[in-house]
């Protein structure tokens, strides 16, 4: 028998050469194709301060139901890698306009002043909440009952947007407004109420829930949920990526792990 391999395994070598090669490099040109920062990953920007959706476990590891929601969107657009660029919520926007990232999660709520400037793909619902001690010393019971108190927000949110608002109602009817403590970062808002030097916590109700959870219940909410709004994800406007985004999405939000990724973060109020 012959040492030299035969045209036939040649052939069949060369094929499944050809075959390992597209594999590898069908991830890299599709992420070309979408226009994506760097091949064959995938970047977001978020701020990572919005537990269950989007924070640090103990380890450092990315957790969340939106880091779910974005690995799965990497998986689906081609089995990307996801890459992390964290910052200040209120820095997301001007970073995907600067091209600092591809897309931004977290928070990030659908407002037409957003969709001004970028496309919002939309994969939840949350709404807002007013966090008091418990036993609500303050007998806060809406916003009204705010007035002349101390009130931790973050900035660049919806809660503080509406609490300005509302300030200027209050000062409208008379009465004192709410002295508004604007902290870059949502944990340090947190952290603020949780050592008494302010009166109320404003934040999303899933935040609110996740820190009642994780404090035993130091804490309740006074005002009933409000301001129910879509959340979703930050693209650049109508670039490939972003209708890639909204492909993919339309698909998730109707498909069975969207439901087991809702269930495991508790959020089933809050389906899109």
């Amino acid at each position: 028998m012959s040492g030299k391999p035969s045209t036939r395994f040649r052939a069949f070598s060369r094929l499944g050469i050809a075959v390992l090669l597209h594999a590898c490099v069908a991830p890299a040109a599709q992420a070309a194709d979408l226009g994506v920062m760097k091949g064959g990953t995938l970047t977001y920007c978020s701020s990572m301060d919005a537990p269950p959706l989007s924070f640090y476990d103990e380890s450092q590891q990315p957790q969340g139901f939106s880091v779910d929601i974005a690995q799965e969107v990497a998986k689906s657009l081609g089995n990307l890698k996801v890459e992390w660029r964290v910052m200040s919520f209120s820095g997301l926007i001007p970073a995907l306009q600067a091209r600092q990232c591809d897309l931004v999660i977290g928070q990030l709520f659908d407002k037409p002043e957003r969709r001004q400037v970028i496309d919002i793909i939309d994969y939840m619902y949350s709404s807002q909440s007013i966090m008091v001690p418990r036993g609500n010393p303050r007998h806060v019971k809406s916003l009204d009952d705010l007035s002349g108190l101390k009130v931790a927000v973050i900035n660049g949110s919806t809660i503080r947007a509406l609490l300005e608002k509302e300030n200027a109602r209050l000062s409208a009817a008379g009465k004192p407004p709410m002295n508004i403590v604007v902290y870059g970062q949502d944990t340090d808002a947190f952290q603020a109420f949780r050592l008494q030097q302010v009166d109320a916590y404003g934040t999303t109700a899933e935040s609110a829930a996740h820190f009642r959870q994780v404090t035993g219940n130091m804490f309740e909410e006074a005002v009933p949920s409000f301001n129910r709004i879509a959340t979703g994800i930050g693209a650049r406007k109508d670039e490939p990526l972003s209708k890639a985004v909204a492909k993919v999405v339309a698909d998730l939000v109707k498909s069975d792990r969207y439901t087991r990724l809702i269930g495991k973060w508790k959020l089933e109020n809050d389906r899109y």
